[in-house]
């Protein structure tokens, strides 16, 4: 086996160099975003080794990379080469034996032992691996127990790393090409063409049992001097897994046509690709004919991703109830949507506004209330009362976090529900409305 490692000084995008790498074997496995592994031996009769390195040199030139390069006989052996700049595996520095144990930097106790051993054969003046090499395995494993047989091992070569598989992601994609000077950019046939796409692209995710997580369209235009480039792309990542088009498509929708209306294509259309880029595992199996939960799931997924679209991702998200009383302070925001603990509180607190403001200092007079000095007759006056109160356990000798309100709804002229606090001063304040 021969195998060669490229080592990089910075993280970069791995995927995608091992991806352009496959044309030249298809046995590729890498460590993290630092280090590409390359088995080219089985490939002597397609090329030959010198045209090897001069292909790969002239790919990491047209990706703008640079890369220090080894070859040997096993992955850790290169790794260690490449990262070090040796030539032979005496000359390395003693703290090479963690890449050689642990070559894709996966069992963090095993490096925790290592370095103590490292440690260890400084302090006795022993800094390189040729020096490690002399020390009798009796005395090794007395002292430092299997974990210093393991690096043993491998700086002898007595013992090979299995190959770790790596594949690409399958990418599923379709594209379709117009006749020319068709239509000049109208979104119509776009969002239709675009349908069609989505249809087979869905039905093909479906039989993997996979979802379109994320999503990239391109739509081809003709060049000038209205229109330099080539193509206009939209990238699209979903809030929820799509794996049905009408759910998609109207997210693509709210893009295009914001897009359009910002930067109109003024130049003919000669093409639409659509292209998912990653997926996640979904289910695979008939509809289910006793119940529909999964079809609401996919509406409400379908719903929330039209709103991430539409005010952002930093607006959408899940709440969850706490124990406060106050509405401002009656949820909280959650990364992940939770069952809440407090369903016992579901009757007993009463209906909150469904948009909050601010408290805002009001007027109430005989049949009206005056919100910025303008006047709307009171219609209706809840006999009820919500008397809110707390703070002072938190902090009892101040009373900058306590709180005492009573809570009123009211209809007005308008046929607007509103809710108003009042305070032990006798101070009323809006703080939101229904509708």
């Amino acid at each position: 086996m021969k195998v060669v490692c490229l080592w990089f000084p910075k993280e970069i995008q791995m995927i995608k160099l091992a991806e352009v790498c496959l044309r030249f074997s298809p046995q590729i496995c890498f460590r993290g975003n630092q280090a590409l592994f390359i088995e080219y031996g089985k490939c002597k009769k397609i090329y030959s080794e010198e045209t090897f390195f001069a292909r790969l040199q002239v790919v990491l030139k047209r990706m703008k990379l640079t890369a220090s390069m080894a070859q040997g006989q096993d992955i850790p052996d290169t790794l260690v080469l490449a990262k070090y700049q040796k030539r032979s595996l005496d000359a390395l520095p003693l703290l090479a034996l963690i890449e050689l144990a642990d070559p894709f930097n996966k069992d963090l106790i095993a490096q925790k032992y290592i370095q103590k051993m490292i440690s260890a054969f400084s302090d006795l003046g022993i800094n390189t691996i040729g020096q490690f090499k002399k020390i009798p395995v009796a005395e090794l494993i007395s002292r430092f127990g299997p974990i210093a047989i393991l690096c043993m091992q491998r700086t002898k070569g007595e013992m090979t790393l299995p190959w770790p598989a790596w594949k690409p992601e399958e990418e599923v994609f379709e594209k379709s090409n117009f006749p020319y000077f068709e239509f000049y950019g109208e979104l119509e046939p776009i969002l239709f063409e675009l349908k069609k796409q989505l249809d087979l692209i869905f039905q093909r995710l479906w039989a993997r049992a996979l979802k379109a997580q994320t999503l990239r369209i391109r739509i081809y235009c003709e060049t000038n001097s209205l229109n330099p480039s080539p193509f206009r792309e939209f990238n699209f990542d979903f809030l929820f897994p799509q794996g049905q088009t009408k759910g998609a498509l109207n997210v693509i929708k709210e893009r295009l046509s914001k897009e359009f209306e910002k930067k109109p294509i003024k130049t003919p259309i000669e093409g639409v690709e659509t292209r998912v880029t990653r997926t996640v595992p979904g289910v695979m199996g008939q509809k289910n004919l006793l119940h529909n939960r999964e079809e609401i799931a996919e509406q409400l997924h379908s719903l929330l991703n039209q709103l991430t679209e539409a005010h952002g991702k930093d607006n959408i998200f899940h709440a969850e109830m706490t124990e406060d009383r106050r509405p401002e302070k009656s949820w909280k925001r959650s990364d992940k949507p939770t069952i809440s603990s407090l369903g016992k509180l579901e009757g007993r607190v009463p209906l909150r506004p469904t948009h909050l403001i601010r408290p805002e200092k009001i007027e109430v007079t005989a049949g009206f209330i005056h919100i910025r000095k303008k006047a709307y007759k009171i219609m209706n006056w809840s006999e009820s009362v919500e008397r809110i109160t707390g703070g002072w356990i938190n902090s009892p000798t101040s009373e900058k976090n306590t709180y005492d309100r009573n809570y009123y709804q009211a209809e007005l002229e308008t046929g607007m529900i509103i809710t108003v606090f009042q305070t032990p001063n006798q101070q009323f304040y809006l703080h939101g409305y229904f509708g």
